[in-house]
């Protein structure tokens, strides 16, 4: 199903999934009292960078 998707719509689904990685990172940072308020977007914004990185290192990057 991944592969019949044009290119646009599977970079935005993988960059969802980098988003919804690092929110879920986030919450059990904070469910385990880690990091406190900032845990959530914190990890959001870390996994979204290293998404970001590993697609450019993929060549899938702009």
């Amino acid at each position: 199903m991944f592969d019949s998707l044009s290119d646009p719509m599977r970079s935005l689904l993988v960059r969802l999934g980098f988003l919804a990685a690092g929110a879920l990172v986030g919450l059990a940072l904070n469910a385990l009292d880690v990091a406190g308020v900032l845990a959530v977007p914190l990890a959001v914004v870390a996994l979204l960078v290293v998404g970001e990185l590993s697609l450019f290192a993929a060549g899938e990057g702009p």
